[in-house]
């Protein structure tokens, strides 16, 4: 059987940007290269408008006709379109949004993959996940006419999860190590993963490293001493397969470190695991691969708190989900409305799925007028400020014409 459906992912960051493709995964993934004779994975964050002309160009183009006009090309597209985010401007009227879903639609069209298929899947991989990222990426790409049904925004560490477990098991069964070093930046990230639980809980531990920076003008010899002392340190920990990305890794220096890593574990380096690890996103959240169904991350932004509220449904008690361990804090939002019962409070039940411990939270509403059992309506908003700050916003919405709705609202802040 052919399988037609095409899934993309994009490694985003404020300099470049990086593309790859796939239709099987289990055949591989491809990365858009910008020179046919090596690997040249960045396409820079470029817009440019012709003088003289609506016209637009991007990448490598908007450079080249920035510098022939001798004017400067747009960059920080990205940023622009979260601060028309944050200025609650509306998004559809924003001129930084078009501009970047022009750009990803200029992205869409580079690999010869996405011009003579439909893309079904989009993931955009960020280092850092803005809260707004997901509405900013829709928005752009509703308002560039780009129809793709399904789109994601995940974390670099998430799409490290990904690539990894995308893999022969071998080489992430006892866990997997990256390190990611850039000119100014060395991190290192580690995925624990515990295959007592079910599903496995794949358990991410990001670090921002010191003393690695800068690395150009630096002796690479000490830089080498020093990697070396911090792979021994990470590598007491049981790791299967350890990766290398960043573009301090495209030159060969770290020899030291090197052959004692490849005592510990299998060692790989690329300068395109993020972009690959989202084209993996983008294949599972259309199912075709099942990683998050089997494995659950726990990044930074991820909840390891099940949230639910006590309520009596066809004379029972049952369990109302709100948030489920492993969402990221961001996107769990939930409005539902519930009539009280002869006591006026709200039970949020808090289940914690490392320890399995449960805790309930009683939310008082004594501040409501005393009415008959199943005669009080509430509306309750769980809203979270982080992975452990939930506020609930009760709102008094009283029972039809007998007992007016006061309007009053209450806020609670629970901690996770």
């Amino acid at each position: 059987m052919i399988n037609n459906r095409l899934v993309v992912g994009i490694d985003f960051n404020e300099k470049y940007t990086q593309i790859s493709v796939c239709h099987d995964p289990s055949e591989g993934v491809i990365t858009y290269s910008r020179n046919k004779e090596s690997e040249d994975f960045r396409i820079p964050v470029a817009a440019f408008k012709v003088p003289g002309s609506e016209k637009w160009v991007f990448g490598d183009e908007a450079v080249h006709g920035a510098a022939g006009f001798k004017m400067k090309h747009e960059t920080d597209l990205l940023e622009k379109a979260f601060q028309a985010a944050e200025s609650r401007k509306l998004l559809k009227d924003s001129q930084a949004i078009h501009i970047l879903g022009k750009y990803i639609s200029y992205l869409l069209k580079l690999p010869l993959e996405t011009s003579l298929s439909r893309v079904n899947g989009l993931c955009i991989t960020q280092r850092e996940v803005h809260p707004a990222s997901k509405r900013v990426f829709e928005e752009a790409v509703r308002s560039a006419g780009i129809g793709i049904p399904s789109i994601k925004v995940i974390s670099y560490s998430e799409s490290f999860f990904f690539y990894a477990l995308s893999q022969p098991i071998g080489l992430w069964r006892n866990g997997a190590l990256l390190y990611d070093y850039s000119d100014n930046a060395f991190e290192s990230d580690y995925l624990d993963i515990d295959h007592g639980t079910a599903p496995v809980l794949v358990r991410d531990v990001r670090k921002k490293r010191d003393g690695m920076t800068p690395f150009y003008g630096s002796d690479r010899k000490k830089l080498d001493e020093k990697l070396v002392a911090i792979a021994m340190e990470d590598l007491k920990k049981s790791v299967s397969g350890t990766y290398l990305t960043g573009e301090a890794f495209n030159e060969r220096w770290e020899q030291k470190t090197l052959r004692y890593i490849c005592t510990r574990s299998r060692v790989f380096k690329g300068q395109n695991l993020y972009s690959k690890g989202a084209c993996y996103a983008a294949a599972d959240e259309v199912e075709l691969i099942r990683i998050s169904k089997r494995y659950l991350f726990l990044g930074k932004d991820s909840l390891t708190t099940n949230v639910s509220i006590r309520a009596i449904s066809g004379g029972r008690e049952v369990l109302l989900p709100i948030a489920d361990a492993g969402g990221k804090w961001y996107d769990q939002s939930k409005s539902m409305e519930v009539l009280l019962g002869h006591d006026r409070e709200l039970i949020v039940v808090l289940t914690d799925i490392i320890d399995r411990s449960e805790r309930n939270v009683v939310i008082r509403l004594d501040w409501m007028p005393s009415r008959p059992e199943r005669a009080s309506r509430i509306r309750a908003e769980f809203e979270f400020q982080s992975e452990k700050k939930l506020t609930v916003t009760v709102t008094d919405l009283g029972f039809g014409e007998i007992f007016r709705a006061t309007g009053e609202m209450r806020k609670e802040e629970i901690l996770l």
